[in-house]
């Protein structure tokens, strides 16, 4: 949305936060869950009754397209948001545009739009950098992967090189962030660890570098250069590690591709090598195969390690997937 709005702003468009004075809605969506599929169709429907244009982004009109409540309604895909300007020009002419590609490299995925795309921070202190899209994961319950598709991760000179831009701009904090940041590099032949050594050479004093969300199985074999970098001074000492679900059946059903023992060697190497190291996690409740003692067995590691942050989830049925 940052970026999107950004682009707007640059050519000349006015952004409001009044949603009546608005001429033309352009709405974010996310296809995790239930909710906030429920959400975009109701602000669609709004704007239906308000007579405004609509644009739709993100992953809902990328996993879905053919979803009955965006008929007729302009999209642009989550790898074309560069493209987002076209869309709302050729939309305010009264055709519906809709715009899917993948950016690609020959027959090889990229990460998306360039990451050098003018923003308008919402926290002027704080950047957030997607170091790639998509993921290798093919879990059950999810739908994301229908929007985001397989790895596309940025070079490791491109992410360095919007760190510099964006300190130089004043930033205090940079967030790295995509579906999977363990993941990263896997497709280009470099690993999150080659990323974040040439990184942090480039944070200024008094600055900080915070590590998004990692799948367990990518950050097995890293964990003695994790220890290393979340050590470091301008690092905060934090990993979000979802395990989902602390029963070894159940984490089969979701083609999750670890065990809770491997989750468990994790977050121990990890809390015995950094002092003080902050791990956040998620939980799964309600998935379709799961047991009372299924579920007892996640409370049982929930109770083993106490996580400060803890994001309990209730599964949703989302369409296509299993």
């Amino acid at each position: 949305v940052i970026v999107m709005t950004s682009l707007h702003c640059y050519l000349g468009y006015k952004i409001t936060d009044d949603a009546m004075a608005a001429d033309l809605w352009l709405l974010n969506s996310c296809t995790v869950k239930t909710p906030s599929e429920d959400g975009l169709r109701n602000s669609v429907e709004s704007a239906s009754k308000l007579g405004k244009k609509v644009v739709i982004a993100g992953c809902v009109s990328q996993g879905a397209p053919s979803t009955k409540f965006i008929e007729g309604l302009s999209v642009v895909g989550v790898q074309q948001i560069d493209r987002v300007v076209e869309v709302v020009e050729e939309t305010f002419k009264g055709h519906s545009v809709r715009l899917f590609g993948q950016k690609k490299e020959g027959p090889k995925k990229l990460g998306g739009a360039s990451l050098h795309l003018p923003k308008i921070r919402k926290n002027p202190l704080i950047e957030i950098i997607a170091i790639n899209t998509g993921c290798l994961n093919q879990c059950t319950y999810c739908k994301t992967k229908h929007a985001r598709g397989e790895l596309g991760s940025y070079p490791i000179e491109e992410i360095v090189q919007r760190g510099v831009q964006s300190f130089a701009e004043g930033v205090r904090e940079i967030w790295m962030t995509s579906e999977d940041t363990g993941a990263y590099g896997r497709d280009i032949g470099v690993s999150l660890p080659d990323l974040l050594y040439e990184f942090v050479k480039i944070i200024p004093e008094g600055c900080m570098l915070r590590l998004g969300m990692t799948n367990p199985p990518y950050i097995l074999e890293h964990l003695e250069d994790m220890a290393i970098i979340l050590n470091h001074p301008r690092v905060y000492s934090f990993l979000h590690l979802p395990v989902q679900a602390g029963s070894d059946q159940v984490l089969e059903d979701m083609k999750r591709e670890y065990t809770s023992a491997e989750f468990c060697h994790v977050v121990d190497f990890l809390r015995s090598k950094v002092p003080g190291v902050t791990i956040a996690t998620d939980v799964i409740c309600g998935f379709p195969t799961e047991t009372e003692e299924d579920f007892e067995e996640t409370l049982r590691l929930i109770d083993k390690y106490r996580f400060p942050s803890l994001f309990i989830n209730q599964f949703f049925p989302r369409p296509g997937t299993p």
